[in-house]
């Protein structure tokens, strides 16, 4: 007999996650794996839920945590995502990267690579690529200036990124919907996103796995539109076979296990 308050207590668990593994619903609420699939197929059934190979997701779009808090969320998908994103970029290219937390930490990589041109609606973003003083040229995006580490969005912004000639944009979007949409959760990032990829001749989407499968509530674009993805390990293999059939052109998978913990430092921005 299914428990209708552990049902609750999941469906607390999963909107507050957005997308979690089945496997760690149990370690967290010390239930048997059978025990929360059982659970699990019963939030199936609900139109704001969707279960997956062994994850299941909430839905419905969600405000975004703080900067900070995303910032240390995910860290090690994002570092393991961020690390072999910058190794695609060479020295001399001209690359434009939104804002987020993701991008502050692929730019803690991004920073190795001599000669580059970065432009960027990101000050962490900017200082970070400065502070290596591998002669980079930097340019700042201007516009209305967000808190929390949003960057600077609006009209300025936006013709800024438009009048841009780039080798490659770099956007990381709220989620990636199970039908191959990029979404945001604020409109205005989504309409930077368009642009960065409007603008530049190769787009790289960033996505960790908590985020695959989670739409939000703007659509910047569809994947198969991206040079490529770059995902984490934590991928399932059914999400990542929908995606490809989507038209997805490019994907690269970064290996989390890889990622030494002594190689990793925790950012304070």
């Amino acid at each position: 007999m299914i428990n209708d308050l552990m049902v609750d207590v999941l469906v607390n668990l999963v909107k507050r996650h957005r997308r979690i593994s089945l496997n760690a619903a149990s370690d967290i609420l010390g239930l048997d794996i059978e025990e929360v699939t059982s659970l699990a197929q019963v939030l199936s059934g609900r139109d704001d839920f969707a279960v997956f190979d062994n994850s299941i997701c909430f839905l419905m779009p969600r405000d975004q945590d703080s900067y900070r808090v995303r910032l240390r969320s995910h860290y090690i998908e994002k570092y393991a995502i961020g690390r072999l994103a910058a190794s695609f970029i060479v020295p001399g290219e001209h690359v434009v990267i939104e804002a987020g937390s993701t991008m502050t930490i692929l730019a803690q990589h991004l920073s190795q690579v001599e000669n580059i041109e970065v432009s960027t609606n990101s000050y962490a973003v900017a200082s970070m690529i400065v502070g290596a003083g591998n002669a980079s040229e930097i340019r700042v995006i201007g516009g209305n200036l967000y808190t929390d580490g949003q960057g600077a969005m609006g009209p300025i912004a936006l013709r800024t990124v438009k009048q841009l000639d780039a080798d490659w944009g770099i956007i990381c979007p709220v989620g990636l919907s199970s039908s191959g949409e990029l979404m945001y959760y604020v409109e205005d990032e989504a309409d930077f996103a368009r642009a960065v990829m409007k603008s530049c001749r190769r787009t790289m989407v960033l996505c960790n796995s908590s985020k695959i499968g989670v739409p939000s509530r703007f659509v910047a674009n569809h994947c198969s539109q991206a040079d490529m993805l770059v995902v984490d390990s934590g991928i399932e293999p059914s999400i990542l076979e929908g995606l490809t059939a989507q038209g997805v052109r490019d994907v690269h998978i970064a290996d989390v296990e890889a990622e030494a913990a002594s190689e990793i430092v925790l950012l304070d921005i």
